[in-house]
């Protein structure tokens, strides 16, 4: 929860969590796994640092004409199977949406990925036509950036176990403050 990289827009303006949040994340540890990114890489080029910005044009050039030149991690050396591998870009185009309703849920993505199913996870929106959305320009992501960078070198400390460590201990000091009284 929290994590840099894998936060949902509507997360980072909101605070809250949904089930389309979980699905943005997974559209990015997908992308992860296609091109052997970090989500967010300080020293690529501005405006490549997020690797979802970053693969957005190419996801809809792959769809559109199945190339997958400069998006598929070159390291695999073209071996993997070109059917699962467009089901991957399918499936992660769909999930990182800007708009949290027009991503699929979680189950659709499953059955894509499973091939138990050709199922249609556009929503209505083709390849290139969705609202394209730059996360890095944001006032909130920068303002998110700034925390993190400024108490933080390494993101994690956002994450769910120490958001979790952090709440544990405010409560235990909230019961032991209460107790006192």
């Amino acid at each position: 929860m929290g994590t840099f990289g894998y936060m949902a827009p509507e997360y980072a303006s909101s605070g809250k969590l949904t089930e389309k949040s979980d699905v943005f994340s997974f559209g990015v540890v997908l992308l992860e796994l296609m091109t052997g990114r970090k989500p967010v890489d300080s020293s690529r080029p501005l405006g490549d640092e997020s690797l979802v910005e970053w693969a957005r044009p190419l996801l809809s050039r792959a769809l559109e004409t199945g190339k997958l030149e400069g998006l598929v991690d070159p390291r695999l050396e073209k071996n993997f199977n070109e059917v699962e591998m467009f089901r991957m870009i399918e499936s992660a185009a769909a999930c990182i949406r800007h708009s949290s309703s027009k991503r699929p849920r979680m189950s659709q993505v499953v059955r894509v990925l499973d091939s138990l199913a050709d199922i249609d996870l556009t929503n209505g929106v083709q390849p290139g036509q969705s609202e394209l959305f730059n996360v890095a320009n944001t006032a909130d992501i920068r303002m998110f950036q700034q925390m993190v960078q400024g108490n933080q070198d390494d993101s994690s400390a956002f994450s769910q176990y120490s958001w979790i460590s952090r709440s544990r201990a405010d409560a235990e000091a909230t019961s032991s403050n209460s107790r006192i009284l």
